[in-house]
């Protein structure tokens, strides 16, 4: 449970760690990409008015724009810009200012941008471009983004790895600092199940006391109610502190070795001699288990299972009932699953929450319950063996039957 515990707020904190660091690593990239984009567009409108060209003077572009400009930017733009007619033939191809283009990209870039309306931002590859109408024609102009993009790409690689290395390093802290978060848990958890099993074994020896002075009693006087309500009452106190013990141990199953076992012969085994106990009830039980089927894991907590089960459906299976226990087996290779079946018919209310059961202390119908015994930790106990040996318990109402199923 604790080990459990600790791996939930490990993956709770570092899927939040991680969900904020890519959030920011991703934005800032986002913003990045935007801001290329408009500082292009910028860089597009100014030659656009400038009639295909770049001012030389600095500062004639500083006044336009939002960024910092220095003198040497006219002259590390690389840009080309394409003059066309009004019946769109190419009349001038300004190519001054960049080295890395040739006549047949150029004329593909015309074909693409040739026919769109004035004042038309977009991007071609790695061109930023803006079509620009003038009164001999129109005007293309065309800004090289690639520095910038490769720019950005090396930053987010950067902040990528960054923020990688920093969900390690911070991956390294959790798992440390967990333990120590957990700490006062386990402690408490510890001193709750040392509190339970002390207590349980200092009420044994009174309850073995009043249990004898009943008898006494009964011997020297006879029988009458109050010395049969004594004896009843020590016999569920009892009963009581052997299921609050098993509660308690019942967490420490993962820590046993695990062994390979038939869960076949166990299931039979434990279930056969409940039909001495069902026949006084009139209750009919049928055995569906097939042989064969082995498992690994703690074999005495499985037996518990079982007997828990079985018992409860004895308990709560009505006068001339009948209940029916199954084992199969799902899958293939390594991936076989085993599924355990145990159905009953039930006198439960129908309104009653079949979910609930497994809650400690829960009893669907207190009277029921008292005279059958029940505490309702039994399936508490339940649920916590499955839960240990990484399986799943449910429980579901057909009808007048209650069907737990469990699968390993």
């Amino acid at each position: 449970m604790v080990r459990t515990l600790r791996l939930r707020i490990i993956g709770v904190t570092m899927l939040a760690v991680s969900f904020v660091i890519f959030a920011i690593i991703f934005t800032i990239n986002m913003l990045s990409s935007v801001w290329i984009i408009g500082r292009a567009d910028d860089m597009l409108s100014i030659i656009s008015e400038w009639n295909g060209t770049l001012p030389s003077n600095a500062d004639e572009i500083g006044n336009r724009v939002s960024f910092a400009v220095d003198s040497e930017l006219p002259y590390r733009t690389r840009y080309f810009v394409i003059k066309a007619d009004s019946d769109g033939n190419i009349t001038e191809k300004m190519l001054g200012n960049i080295a890395s283009v040739d006549d047949d990209e150029i004329d593909s870039f015309f074909e693409k941008t040739k026919d769109l309306k004035d004042n038309t931002y977009g991007t071609i590859d790695e061109y930023r471009y803006l079509v620009h109408y003038t009164p001999h024609g129109k005007m293309i102009s065309f800004l090289d983004l690639s520095p910038d993009r490769e720019a950005l790409g090396i930053f987010t690689a950067a902040s990528t790895l960054t923020g990688i290395a920093g969900l390690v390093f911070v991956l390294v802290i959790i798992i440390v600092a967990s333990g120590r978060i957990l700490q006062p848990f386990i402690i408490n958890q510890e001193k709750q199940k040392q509190f339970i099993t002390d207590a349980g074994h200092e009420l044994k020896t009174p309850l073995a006391i009043i249990r004898t002075n009943a008898e006494v009693l009964e011997m020297c006087g006879g029988t009458n109610e109050w010395i049969e309500s004594i004896k009843n009452q020590t016999v569920r106190l009892d009963g009581l502190i052997k299921g609050l013990l098993q509660l308690a141990k019942s967490g420490e199953i993962a820590e046993e070795q695990p062994v390979k076992f038939s869960l076949s012969g166990t299931v039979n085994e434990v279930a056969q001699p409940f039909k001495a106990l069902a026949d006084q009830k009139n209750i009919i039980m049928h055995y569906d288990i097939i042989p064969s089927i082995e498992y690994k894991g703690n074999q005495q907590a499985i037996s518990t299972l079982v007997s828990i089960l079985v018992d409860n459906a004895i308990k709560y299976a009505p006068e001339g009932g009948e209940i029916i226990i199954a084992l199969s087996h799902m899958g293939m290779g390594t991936l076989k699953t085993a599924k355990l079946v145990v159905e009953n018919d039930t006198d439960i209310p129908a309104s009653e929450d079949p979910t609930r059961f497994f809650e400690r202390f829960y009893r669907s119908d207190g009277s029921r319950a008292r005279e059958t015994g029940g505490y309702g930790i039994g399936l508490s106990v339940a649920q916590t063996i499955v839960k240990e040996h990484k399986g799943k318990i449910t429980v579901e109402r057909a009808g007048n039957r209650i069907v737990f199923t469990v699968i390993l």
